[in-house]
């Protein structure tokens, strides 16, 4: 009967007694390594040779659970725009095939890249190819307008505004000389096959080679537009 007491007593007392799971953590350099991997393989194809793209997961602390097994960590986006500036990952922690943790993480995502700036400052109307310009990386994330990557392709460019030193040169911060100003004397042409015909004009506004613009008939007193040609013709249609 005794023995019988005390195996009861046994059994009550590991039934009472509270189950001890074991515990798995994550670390937040684990979530962050993972986010970043994440990102840099979803934007490096998208990039050209030059870009180094720069991804900075803004996620701190660890994570444990009362769960046992190894952890997955899985990343997925959460829109299909590009992946720059700041942009928000969705993380899910998995353990033994059971989700654990499901949470926003936010990655910035920065694009650098050698870029033309302005090596000095650089007055409005002055030609690029005689000022001082330099290839430079820069954070180029949330640069407006096309940027150049490379220097001669300024060529036949003048500043359209005054720039400072180090600013990333846009084709907004700069225009083709012009060949032709308002109010010259140019010689319109038309050509249809082998017919070519001209006349005299004049320019209503300012142009480079290229360039579509205002001109007037002198013969006929009509404003057409037509092209700036290298010679400073202008070419209109019949």
């Amino acid at each position: 009967m005794d023995a019988m007491k005390s195996l009861f007593t046994v059994i009550f007392a590991l039934c009472m007694s509270p189950v001890v799971w074991a515990e798995t953590a994550i670390s937040a350099r684990e979530v962050q390594k993972a986010v970043e991997q994440f990102v840099l393989a979803q934007v490096e194809s998208e990039l050209p040779e030059d870009a180094r793209p720069v991804v900075d997961v803004r996620w701190q602390g660890d994570l444990a659970f009362a769960a046992d097994g190894a952890p997955k960590i899985r990343v997925r986006r959460t829109s299909s725009r590009p992946l720059r500036g700041p942009s928000v990952m969705r993380v899910g922690i998995d353990v033994s095939g059971q989700t654990q943790r499901k949470m926003s993480v936010t990655a910035d995502v920065r694009i650098w890249r050698p870029v033309v700036v302005a090596s000095h400052m650089i007055k409005r109307g002055e030609e690029m190819a005689l000022v001082g310009c330099e290839l430079a990386e820069r954070d180029v994330t949330q640069v407006r307008g096309a940027y150049f990557s490379d220097i001669h392709s300024l060529e036949g460019m003048q500043a359209r505004r005054t720039l400072s030193i180090g600013d990333i040169i846009t084709d907004g911060h700069v225009e083709k000389i012009p060949v032709v100003r308002r109010g010259d004397a140019i010689r319109l042409v038309a050509r249809a096959g082998r017919m070519s015909m001209s006349a005299g004009g004049e320019a209503m506004q300012d142009g480079g080679i290229g360039d579509r613009i205002r001109v007037k008939n002198s013969d006929s007193g009509k404003v057409v537009y037509g092209h700036v040609l290298e010679d400073g013709a202008i070419q209109v249609g019949l």
